[in-house]
């Protein structure tokens, strides 16, 4: 009698169906955690915009698209976008919109998913006038 050597067929397909039920289960998750970091350098960007904001707010000092360039030139969207930040209009996809309320000093700031739908949205108001009685 010979000696078999390699695989037969049936060994060969049964291997080739087992990588792709095994693909099928990874892929999916795989590309769902793509999605989600994405999602989460957005919002820590909306994290970093809201402490810039939040610094500003407390000194009295202003919250305009200077603020907004100096976020720029330090993050970038997530989704490839042209801005990751965004001033005085909602944010689209991947990006981070800052609105300021010129009534109340209120500062609203959204963050969006590579779709444009909004993920978060905080608002941050000013600190209040104190009054002090001696």
């Amino acid at each position: 009698m010979r000696k078999r050597k390699g695989f037969t067929l049936l060994e060969l397909m049964i291997v080739v169906v087992i990588l792709g039920v095994l693909a099928l289960i990874a892929v999916p998750s795989l590309l769902n955690a793509v999605e989600q970091s994405r999602q989460s350098a957005v919002l820590g960007n909306v994290s970093a915009a809201s402490s810039s904001v939040g610094s500003r707010l407390a000194i009295g000092a202003a919250v305009d698209a200077a603020l907004i360039a100096e976020l720029e030139a330090a993050s970038e969207n997530p989704y490839g976008g042209e801005n990751a930040f965004v001033f005085g209009a909602g944010c689209g996809a991947g990006e981070v919109g800052v609105q300021v309320n010129a009534g109340t000093g209120a500062v609203t700031i959204d963050g969006c998913d590579g779709g444009g739908k909004q993920l978060t949205q905080k608002v941050l108001l000013p600190p209040a006038a104190a009054n002090i009685n001696l």
